[in-house]
């Protein structure tokens, strides 16, 4: 049956004067065929070196500079260092003393590493899969690109100081790109050389090269010693991921990359401006996730310990004459509340851009979990860790409270919780104990 000339196809640009560009949700769209559910995602923004908790003798105006609401529940006051999320209030929800069991006696900045896995690392420092990851293990097989892994430094660092906050299956470090623009290229422009039938091919043969070295591996295993089982059964593992890239390249082989403009974004930033590089980052992710590029973002904003030219962020903004990491060991609390209001309005930047895209009768807040946090309270306390999470009301979450625990709470009830609303059959998530009911509708 024809469609009614007033029913527009959700993918319909407007052309002219040589450029094109991609249509707002409208109304039309809506009629012109039934909509799917729209896709779930979700993203993880992280922070190191904890966050400015003044002394209980502070007076009540520095008390009023601390990270953590005074008072529990859905009467909270906002303070100054969460004042920008004020009009996100009622879809995020604050949440304090909670942490990873393993990860309380670890020195603060080894944290990062754990802050997404929940692993023990005290002894070994192995790691194990992080959230994302996990999430894009169920949700990656939808879109071209599984998840986009981010941070300021990028790269993957050293173990207990990454520079990355996502980690595979066997519990490494993935590379994290630190490029706006290389990012853009990645996901919106062409790449590969040759025709389509040459990178077919190509993918092929990497394919069955793949497939006769997991045959090999299967005949080998059972002459081996433990020990050698063990290394081998890692390094299949490594295997089966890349056959599983190269049958996702394949498939998506020939299929139209979505149309995005590289002057709607601004890449020619670089960290050296910290608050236009950040935004650049959030903005390209916003653009992944409209188009259903991606469902799983990370990115790691800031990272521990001084590493990074992220540590220079606050003197580059003018916030007082110390790098981040030297500012949380100094007396300078204000300078460093004022750089953790700082990272707050960067988060609400990023909720008020998901905020005003529509994806039919909702937004794109509405379907995405959007994590927001650091791995430690205060620089080397490993407990407590600041966190919000926000946005998720079509994916059963209830916000508008701070949690508050005087014991000590398993980050990985969160984490358990998050993974059932994506449709993740898990009943434990590193040393949960149960579920966070609480913040489900």
């Amino acid at each position: 049956m024809a469609r009614p000339s007033w029913h527009l196809d959700r993918r319909t640009l407007l052309r002219g004067a040589g450029i094109s560009l991609a249509l707002p949700w409208l109304e039309a769209m809506a009629k012109a065929a039934p909509v799917a559910e729209p896709p779930r995602r979700f993203c993880a923004f992280f922070f190191g070196n904890g966050v400015a908790i003044p002394k209980q003798d502070s007076t009540d105006a520095q008390q009023g500079w601390s990270w953590f609401p005074r008072t529990a529940g859905a009467d909270y006051t906002l303070t100054k260092p969460l004042e920008p999320l004020a009009l996100h209030r009622d879809e995020m929800s604050i949440f304090g003393g909670m942490s990873h069991p393993s990860s309380r006696m670890l020195v603060g900045h080894n944290t990062v590493d754990v802050w997404l896995t929940g692993a023990d690392i005290r002894v070994s420092l192995d790691n194990s899969i992080s959230l994302d990851q996990l999430i894009a293990r169920h949700a990656g097989t939808h879109t071209r690109i599984p998840s986009l892994v981010l941070s300021s430094h990028g790269g993957v660092g050293t173990k207990s100081r990454s520079t990355t906050i996502s980690f595979d299956t066997q519990g490494r470090a993935v590379p994290a790109e630190s490029s706006p623009r290389r990012l853009f290229e990645r996901l919106f422009q062409p790449h590969g050389s040759g025709t389509q039938a040459v990178r077919k091919k190509a993918l092929a043969s990497s394919r069955r090269r793949v497939d006769f070295l997991l045959e090999d591996s299967h005949s080998l295993r059972n002459n081996l010693g433990k020990s050698d089982q063990i290394r081998l059964d890692e390094f299949v593992e490594s295997l089966h991921e890349l056959e599983t890239r190269l049958t996702r390249a394949q498939n998506w082989l020939g299929k139209a990359l979505p149309r995005v403009e590289a002057e709607s974004v601004n890449l020619d930033v670089s960290p050296d401006g910290p608050t236009d590089y950040i935004r650049t980052m959030m903005d390209v992710i916003v653009l992944a996730l409209q188009t259903d590029t991606t469902r799983v973002t990370a990115y790691q904003i800031c990272a521990e310990d001084g590493v990074g030219i992220c540590d220079r962020f606050p003197t580059i903004l003018g916030i007082g004459r110390r790098g981040h990491h030297q500012l949380t060991h100094s007396d300078g609390e204000l300078e460093w509340a004022h750089y953790d209001r700082y990272l707050a309005e960067q988060f609400a930047y990023f909720l008020g851009r998901l905020s005003s895209i529509r994806e039919g009768d909702s937004r794109l807040l509405d379907n995405t979990m959007a994590l927001f946090g650091s791995a430690t309270s205060t620089t080397h306390n490993a407990r407590n860790y600041p966190t919000i999470l926000a946005g998720g009301s079509n994916l059963g979450l209830r916000h508008g409270r701070y949690f508050t625990h005087e014991t000590e709470r398993p980050m990985g009830d969160l984490y358990v919780t998050i993974l059932k609303q994506y449709g993740i059959p898990i009943d434990a998530f590193a040393e949960s104990t149960g579920e966070f009911a609480e913040i489900l509708a």
